[in-house]
């Protein structure tokens, strides 16, 4: 498999769309609690301003 492909693919957000994906095929209840959604919304908007600080940088 290319890096790029492999890098691309253990990048947070599209793991977690992908967990998302998986969820609902599944057709899950899964109901998460308010604390762990607020602190997995603030680990991924951290994670997309970092890369996008990093590629920012390297312009």
């Amino acid at each position: 498999m290319d890096a790029d492909m492999l890098k691309n693919l253990t990048d947070p957000a599209v793991l977690f769309f992908f967990l998302g994906v998986v969820i609902g095929l599944i057709r899950s209840n899964l109901e998460i609690p308010a604390p762990i959604a607020k602190f997995l919304s603030l680990y991924l908007l951290m994670a997309l301003g970092f890369k996008g600080g990093q590629a920012l940088s390297e312009a």
